[in-house]
Formats: structure tokens, C-alpha cells, sequence
């Protein structure tokens, strides 16, 4: 391969001009150099994934994941864990000048956050001299440090204010002296940026930590819904919503919330769902906000919107893996759903559940009620039940699934749900449900695969919906044709 072959500016090499697999390896090394577009496999922005169907290879043009050693200039202590970290602040050297980075709040274990605490504070010092000014609100609770201590850090790019976004702690860099760390590459606003995304002051205790294996905190829970507001909130507005709520964490007590609390704002909607009281449901970036202040880790929408209430217009398939059940019949099973789906005239789409199993979502216009519509759905899965009686199972019994994929239709009655398209998990791995193309399932991807860390970066490269017509087919379910 000559020199000519690649780019340092838009990074690229001729195709043909060596295999897939080496220009996988030589993109990968380039992406961490912080060039701006390699080739990887399709779709993954940051998974070392190289995927080949047949003869056919999957590419796609994505953008580089930056890494970058940073100064530790102080902490923000959590306010769940006495003598943890909850955030770190950072920064780095420009002629002579120590600037301020940002913040990172995610990526380090309950370990790890206890032993920063404690090295930081063998070098708590007043607030080192600055060449700019932090945002306002941003000083509040901050335990300074001498800048000794250098971390890597893994980020998607920069603010207009020159301040890292969709940051992750990757480790401490004790062979790197802290007053050589200066950038890399010039601060360069990331393409995909809408501009800054600030966390709103409502919200309280942001170094709090929800999801301790991951270091995850509330602010970095309110930062992900802020950049993926666009993705998620379609399938949020206008219908009913239950919902998870993990005020201390996730190791902590958990509960379901139908009903408004104490503190919950407008932008949070009251709506008549029928019930003795009012349920919730939001139509905005705000409100996602508003759940994260109250500690909400899931949100769960009705199979319906307020407009019809009474007649669904989306239908899921869970599928849930038994103990021993290998992935690759859960995706199986998957496409089985699908194949029986289609037979009758239904269009369907798939998801990873965030837990163990994948969800297969049918949605339809709104022409029949909620009995009639989980009786198809319940025929469908007894159907399967019935002709592989060895590998799935219809009913909810726990002892009937051991080493088989319970089929759960039940989530399709009134008032039952399923976590939504883009919705975090209240599991340790701060895992993401996350919609998928059907030629993506794979062994590569499993249930938890995509993660509050990580589901941004794809997000960010993906050239098309993986859901492209969800909301615009237009279907009913066959039992209405029949009917009419």
C-alpha cells in the first residue's frame, strides 16, 4: 500500500488496495490518533466488530471516538456513596495556562470512585489559577486539587465553549506528568454538536451516582437524554407512561411510578388514563429532564396514545431466554417471530430488551381493542409454542422456561408495558434498549450490548433509521380483515 493511499485530513484507503479485515486494523489505529473519518464496520462507531455476511463485508464511513489524557484539577464527591468521586474536573495546558475541560462523571467503578476520592484528597488545595471561566453553577460542591493526577479520558467531541461532551473515564495515567498534558488536536466543534447541552440547574445532586459499576451519575444520565432527545421522545409523546424509579441507584430500592410525586413539574403532563388517578406523560426535552431529576431509570409507554386509548397501535413480542438458552436461538426465535408476522401481512421491527432477550414491536393503525389485539398476539406465540415445544414456551411460569425462550405476549393488555425504544435499563451495565435493522442481529450484538456510553457514538454515524417506516406504515391486524 503507498503512502498516497491515505488521507490525514479525511482518512480513507483505496479500496482493493489491501483486505477488509487490515483496513478494519489500520482505521482503528488511525481513529485513535483523532482523524477525522475511518472506515469500520457497519454500524459500530467504537466496537472492534468486523462482520462478514456471505461474501459480503459491512462498511461504513463513521467518525473517530476522541481520547485524550487530561489534568485532574478537583472532584464534586457523591452524594449516594460518603467517600466517593461523583465527578471529576478537568483540564489541560495551553502556553503556559492551565484551562478547564469540563467535567467526567461515568466510566469508573464503585472501586475505582472511592480510591480517586482518596487520592484526591491527600492533594486538596484551594482552586488553582484558571485561563477561563467555569459556567455558572458548575463550582458548586467541587473539592479542588493540586494538578498533579492525569487521567485518559474517551469523549465525542467539543462544545462552542471548548468543553468536552459525552465524556468516559478510561483510567489513570501515572506515566504521563501532569504538566505536559496538553490537547492533542485543536478544539474542534464535533459535526454532529447541536451546541452546548447544558444540564439545567432544577437539577439537584447531579454527581449522584445511579449506576455504580459504571460510575454513571445523574448528570451523566440528564447528558444522554439531552443528546438523544431527537430519538427517543417519538416514542414517548402522547401515550401513557409507567415508570422505574431508582432515587439512590440501582443497587438501591427501586419502584414503579404510574402517578405524579411531590416536586415533579409541568412539563411533566397530568392525563385521564381511566384510572382513580391521573397518569403522566411528557412531549419534551424537559420532561425527560424532569424524569431524571426524580431518579427515573426506565420509562415504560402504553401500547397506545391518548388519542386511542382504547385501540392499541403497537404490539410487542418479548422474548425472554431461560437459563442455558444460547444467544443465537434468542435470535433465532427473533426472526421466527417475524417469518409467522409476515405470513398474516405484518411488518415487524426489533430491538435488544437491555436485558436478556429482544423485543419484536408490530405497529398497526388503532382499529381494535386491547383483548382482541393481545388474542393475536397469544395466538401467535401458543402457535410456536405448540410446533417447537422444546425451544419456546407461552405461559409465565418460571419453571417451564429453564432452557427455553418464554414468548411474553402479556405486556400487550391495558395498562401493560414494555421499556421503550432508547429507554436506559435499571441493570447494573446501564444498558440501553436499543432499536436494530434485522440484518444487524447477530452474535456481536447482545441484549445489553448497547450502553448509556457507547449507543451515542452509533447513534451519531448511523446514515438511516434502522427504524426507517416505523411511524409511517400503515397495517391492521389480519383478525380486523377478517371481521370486515
Amino acid at each position: 500500500m503507498t503512502a498516497s493511499a491515505i488521507s490525514c485530513s479525511t482518512f480513507s484507503i483505496a479500496k482493493g488496495s489491501i483486505s477488509p479485515k487490515r483496513r478494519c486494523s489500520i482505521a482503528r489505529r488511525c481513529c485513535n490518533k483523532f482523524l477525522a473519518d475511518y472506515p469500520l464496520p457497519r454500524p459500530f462507531a467504537s466496537a472492534n466488530i468486523w462482520r462478514r455476511t456471505g461474501r459480503r463485508c459491512h462498511w461504513r464511513k463513521v467518525k473517530g471516538i476522541l481520547r485524550q489524557e487530561f489534568v485532574i484539577l478537583g472532584y464534586i464527591p457523591s452524594t449516594a456513596a460518603k467517600g466517593s468521586v461523583g465527578a471529576l474536573l478537568l483540564g489541560y495546558h495551553e502556553g503556559g495556562t492551565l484551562l478547564y475541560a469540563g467535567r467526567v462523571g461515568t466510566g469508573y467503578s464503585s472501586d475505582q470512585s472511592r480510591s480517586l476520592s482518596a487520592e484526591l484528597e491527600k492533594l486538596a488545595a484551594a482552586k488553582p489559577e484558571l485561563g477561563n471561566a467555569l459556567p455558572a453553577g458548575s463550582e458548586k460542591g467541587v473539592r479542588w486539587a493540586k494538578p498533579r493526577l492525569v487521567c485518559e479520558v474517551e469523549f465525542g467531541g467539543w462544545t462552542a465553549d471548548r468543553l468536552i461532551r459525552q465524556s468516559v473515564f478510561r483510567g489513570l495515567r501515572e506515566d504521563r506528568p501532569a504538566e505536559e498534558i496538553v490537547l492533542e488536536v485543536a478544539p474542534e466543534k464535533s459535526g454532529s454538536d447541536r451546541g452546548p447541552q447544558p444540564v439545567p440547574a432544577r437539577l439537584t445532586h447531579p454527581e449522584r451516582i445511579l449506576w455504580p459499576e459504571q460510575g454513571v451519575t445523574k448528570e451523566g444520565l440528564a447528558e444522554f437524554y439531552a443528546d438523544i432527545a431527537d430519538w427517543i421522545l417519538p416514542h414517548l409523546c402522547g401515550r401513557v407512561l409507567s415508570l422505574v424509579r431508582c432515587p439512590s441507584g440501582v443497587s438501591e430500592k427501586c419502584f414503579f411510578a404510574k402517578h405524579a410525586w411531590h416536586g415533579l413539574s409541568n412539563a411533566v403532563r397530568r392525563v385521564e388514563a381511566g384510572e382513580k388517578e391521573k397518569m403522566l406523560t411528557l412531549d419534551s426535552p424537559d420532561g425527560l429532564i424532569d424524569l431524571v431529576q426524580a431518579g427515573v431509570v426506565e420509562i415504560h409507554p402504553w401500547g397506545s396514545t391518548l388519542a386511542h386509548l382504547e385501540t392499541p397501535d403497537r404490539l410487542i413480542f418479548d422474548l425472554d431466554p431461560g437459563e442455558d438458552v444460547p444467544w443465537s436461538a434468542v435470535i433465532e426465535a427473533a426472526f421466527d417471530v417475524r417469518d409467522r408476522l409476515e405470513e398474516v401481512g405484518l411488518k415487524s421491527f426489533v430491538k435488544t430488551s437491555g436485558g436478556k432477550g429482544l423485543h419484536v414491536v408490530v405497529p398497526v393503525e388503532p382499529k381494535v381493542g386491547w383483548e382482541e389485539a393481545k388474542t393475536f398476539t397469544q395466538s401467535i406465540a401458543e402457535t410456536m409454542a405448540k410446533s417447537r415445544p422444546e425451544r419456546y414456551v407461552a405461559t409465565m411460569a418460571k419453571t417451564a422456561r429453564r432452557g427455553r425462550i418464554f414468548i411474553d405476549y402479556f405486556r400487550n393488555g391495558r395498562g401493560s408495558t414494555a421499556v421503550a425504544a432508547y429507554s436506559t435499563r435499571g441493570l447494573p451495565l446501564a444498558s440501553v434498549s436499543t432499536p436494530l435493522a434485522w440484518d444487524e442481529l447477530s452474535e456481536g450484538i447482545r441484549a445489553d450490548h448497547f450502553k448509556i456510553d457507547n449507543l451515542r457514538q452509533r447513534l451519531d454515524v448511523l446514515k438511516e433509521d434502522p427504524w426507517p417506516d416505523f411511524f409511517t406504515i400503515r397495517q391492521r391486524l389480519p383478525l380486523e380483515e377478517k371481521r370486515r
